[in-house]
């Protein structure tokens, strides 16, 4: 499980990505959900169809041969919009220590960064989104510098359509990367149905494959991923045994340069 990958670790990346390709077969994860048995293998997955992943990942994953799967959120990128998340982070950061206080205060949130992201999670969504218009009203003159674009932006509709399919499979992400927890049933179903609807009439693949966005899932949720889609992906570790749940498939964490890391938790299990 991978996230963004700047230009700033790309060598790293292909180091690490070696290693595991010399270690184990990297399948599509179709072909990981679908084969029991016989040698272990691995399949690599990308988080929230980030441009990095495009501009960094992609060309790496070619020159290596290698597959994997990109999981996107089509509603964020008709918008060209961050996830929430991102930008939530990044306004709260260029905030002084006295104004981030006061917006904390304001909406009944922890005054430190990473811990009032944390605490939005935790909202329903209306109740969330009325926390990202007070902190996007507390930082009117918030504009995002190249560095952020680089490490935050989405890809484009025209980047997601000429990535290789032998090579990148598009997941879904959900439509705009909600925590799923925070919605009833009703936007549950439709954040994971459209999404596969959207993603398989703009880039004419087919979609099977899901991601649960922060790993949160509810009975819900899992009923809406066997509905929608052949498998999906947690945030759990742990290796795929015989009785392993299609819509529950663990993934191991990867960043680039915890090479001897990954390469033990793979091993181990």
């Amino acid at each position: 499980m991978y996230h963004g990958t700047p230009r700033a670790d790309a060598a790293a990346l292909e180091r690490q990505l070696r290693l595991v390709s010399l270690a184990f077969p990297v399948v599509p994860l179709e072909e990981l959900r679908a084969k029991k048995g016989g040698r272990a293998r691995v399949a690599l997955t990308f988080d929230d169809g980030l441009r990095s992943n495009v501009e960094v990942a992609y060309p790496i994953l070619r020159k290596l041969g290698l597959t994997a799967t990109f999981f996107v959120c089509p509603g964020l990128v008709d918008r060209g919009e961050w996830l929430w998340n991102h930008e939530a982070r990044q306004r709260l950061l260029s905030l002084a220590d006295v104004s981030l206080k006061e917006l904390a205060a304001a909406v009944g949130a922890p005054a430190e960064v990473e811990a009032f992201v944390e605490w939005m999670k935790t909202l329903k969504i209306a109740r969330r989104r009325q926390v990202e218009q007070a902190i996007r009203e507390a930082t009117p003159r918030f504009i995002a510098s190249a560095a952020q674009r680089e490490q935050f932006d989405l890809a484009g509709w025209d980047e997601l359509a000429r990535l290789d399919p032998k090579i990148v499979t598009i997941g879904s992400h959900t439509m705009s990367h909600p925590i799923l927890t925070s919605l009833d049933e009703e936007e549950t179903e439709a954040e994971m149905r459209e999404s596969r609807q959207v993603l398989e009439k703009r880039l004419q693949r087919e979609v099977l494959a899901f991601c649960y966005p922060n790993g949160e899932l509810n009975d819900g949720a899992l009923a809406s991923a066997r509905r929608h889609y052949r498998s999906a992906v947690t945030v759990e570790p742990g290796r795929l045994g015989d009785g392993i749940d299609p819509h529950l498939m663990p993934r191991y964490a990867a960043t680039p340069g915890w090479d001897r890391r990954l390469a033990r938790r793979m091993l181990l299990g």
